[in-house]
Order: C-alpha cells, then structure tokens, then sequence
C-alpha cells in the first residue's frame, strides 16, 4: 500500500484527496491519499515522512509552494524557474520538488477552448499558484500581463518584459470591458468576498478563478449572471493531479482515467 497525501494550512477545502482516491479504486491501484495540515516549521517533518518511506508522494498547496523549495534534494528544472513546487515524490533516495500546477492550467484552458496567444491578462495575485500561472500564460502566447497584488513589491519582484505590477488599488484603471481576468488568490475559497469590486465585472470580459471550491466563487457568480464567460478551478485541479500520479508512478496512469467521469464524481461531491 502507497500512502500520498495533500499538505497545507488550510487544507479543509482539498478536494485533491476525492480526486486520487477515485483514481486508485478505479484502477485498482493500492495507495491512500489524505489531508494533512502543516504549518511552516513542520515542512521539514513531512519531507523526513517522505525520505523514510512513511509516505511516498506528496502534493503541496497554499501557503507551502514557495516555502517547501529549500528542504529539497532537488527541484525539477520547470519548477525552478517557476519557483513554486506543488508535487513531491522521491526518486533514488533523493526528495525532487515538482510544478504540475502550470500544466493543469494551461490543459484547463485549452480544453475550454478560451485562446490567450497574444492577448493582454489581467493576473490577481503574486504567491506560488500565480507563479504557476504566469509561466503557463507565457507558453500559452500572451503578450502583456498585468499583475496586480496587495503587496506591490512581491509583485514587483516577477516583473519583466511581459509582466508589469500593480498594486491592487489599481484595479480599476486597469481594467477594461472586454478583460481577461485570473484570479490566483484564496479570495472566495472561504467567504463570499471577491478578489474585485463585483460591479467592475462586465460581460465581455472572461473571468478564471483556481478556486474550485466552491466551485462557484462570488467573482465567477456575477459573471455567470450577466452572460460573461467563465471558468473554475476544477478542471485545472484534475489535470494537475493526474500529472502527480504520472510523476509518483513512473507511467502514463492519466491516460487510463476518464476525465468526464472523475469530474462529474467530484462535481456530485460538492453539491
């Protein structure tokens, strides 16, 4: 028996442990995934789990992506460059930190057909998932990001030729009626607020939120209502998820997964 498991603070909202143990017992895979919360100063503890066998894989969620990165043996060359690691397994005795995140999101999008290549972004938060993002948004062919976060020198700290920083307060001179809106924050996952003023959301503009529970933020609600396209995090969650597993076992399990199944089980889940 494998035992993986999803760590963070919090965790609660996970639904990374439906999502794999729906996998295992549809390919009846011996392995277990759990919850785990973990605060920062016992990061070093689970990476001991791992290197003791006592677990074989972890994934690593808010606010652990950044943080993880120094206790590892080494870090894949993508996850590097990200700088954010959201799946960790153990390969020749050595701990090896992983991004699956950017690949989610870039499938995420390219399955819901919503194209980017030489589009302008508007990305709202600067922490480990929107690392994951901007890197997927470069490869996906945008041509301006804007990155607007509370803390404007974090943000500061990403820019380059494509990306250029704000700070939060400046949303609403930066955003246009027909904008392509990512929210990358925790804003939502637990309360009704939304990461902008809901009355700057218009039709035209398409929202995306990582949040995918519920899968229906306050930010995605309005849009829903008024016509504007939109997209959770659910699709982005599955296609990372099935890219761990790959990374764990060594082999293609994610082609051996009916997608529309798995989501509409974790859907039925949530309502």
């Amino acid at each position: 028996m494998k035992h993986f498991a999803i760590i963070g603070s919090p965790v609660g909202h996970s639904l990374s442990p439906l999502l794999h143990n729906w996998v295992f017992k549809a390919l009846n895979i011996q392995a277990e995934y759990k919850k785990i919360r973990v605060e920062e100063e016992e990061l070093p503890d689970i990476i001991q789990q791992i290197r003791n066998g006592k677990l074989d894989g972890c994934n690593v969620t808010i606010p652990h992506k950044e943080n993880i990165m120094k206790f590892l043996d080494e870090i894949n060359p993508r996850a590097e460059s990200i700088s954010s690691v959201n799946c960790i397994m153990k390969s020749n005795s050595k701990i090896i930190g992983n991004n699956t995140d950017w690949f989610g999101f870039t499938m995420a999008l390219k399955e819901n057909k919503i194209d980017l290549s030489n589009k302008e972004v508007i990305v709202l938060g600067a922490g480990g998932t929107a690392k994951s993002i901007l890197f997927s948004l470069k490869q996906l062919g945008a041509n301006k990001i804007i990155l607007l976060n509370r803390t404007l020198h974090k943000a500061e700290a990403l820019k380059d030729d494509i990306i250029t920083p704000y700070s939060m307060g400046n949303t609403e001179s930066v955003l246009k009626n027909d904008s392509i809106i990512i929210n990358t924050t925790p804003i939502g996952m637990q309360s009704n607020q939304s990461p902008i003023e809901l009355g700057l959301i218009q039709k035209n503009q398409i929202l995306i939120d990582v949040i995918y529970n519920p899968l229906e933020t306050s930010f995605l609600k309005i849009g829903n209502k008024i016509g504007a396209k939109t997209l959770n995090g659910l699709d982005m969650l599955i296609h990372q998820g099935l890219a761990s597993l790959d990374l764990w076992f060594g082999e293609s399990l994610s082609k051996q997964v009916n997608f529309t199944l798995l989501k509409t089980y974790i859907e039925t889940k949530l309502c």
